[in-house]
């Protein structure tokens, strides 16, 4: 018994020290390709592009190298509904945010981090929705992976 609890507490510091990152992922495609492969991966799961900031053309414009960054906003109507009866502040997540960066060929995206949000919301049913949007978050990724 004393070595199933002392197992358990060693478990549970584990599981404790875990840190969520931002979810990321890469694929070998050019900007274009990639904007229509996320673009899909969304609408499979039901989220919506919302928003682009090219980056790399403002940048352009104002004479500086083209860092082949993007800044999507993807989101749903279900998410704001759901928000605004949890816990209006996680308005601020919303839209949720990808960075696409283009480097030798291959286009990584990348997803804002969820870890300040989840220690400021620990309670449920914000934590449980900051969750969701991430599950959520990773599966739209890994069809874009998969594209």
């Amino acid at each position: 018994m004393k070595r199933s609890l002392c197992v358990l507490g060693l478990s549970v510091g584990l599981v404790l020290t875990v840190r969520a990152e931002p979810l990321s992922v890469s694929k070998n495609v050019d900007m274009r390709q990639a904007l229509d492969d996320i673009t899909l991966a969304a609408t499979n799961h039901e989220l919506v592009l919302v928003k682009m900031q090219p980056i790399d053309h403002a940048l352009e414009k104002r004479g500086f190298e083209n860092p082949h960054i993007r800044i999507l906003f993807i989101g749903s109507e279900s998410a704001v509904r759901w928000a605004e009866v949890a816990e209006p502040k996680l308005l601020n997540l919303l839209p949720l945010r990808l960075t696409l960066f283009q480097k030798d060929g291959r286009m990584t995206v990348i997803s804002d981090d969820f870890e300040p949000w989840l220690r400021e919301f620990p309670d449920a049913p914000a934590h449980l929705m900051i969750r969701a949007w991430q599950e959520e978050l990773k599966a739209t990724l890994d069809d874009f992976v998969k594209q």
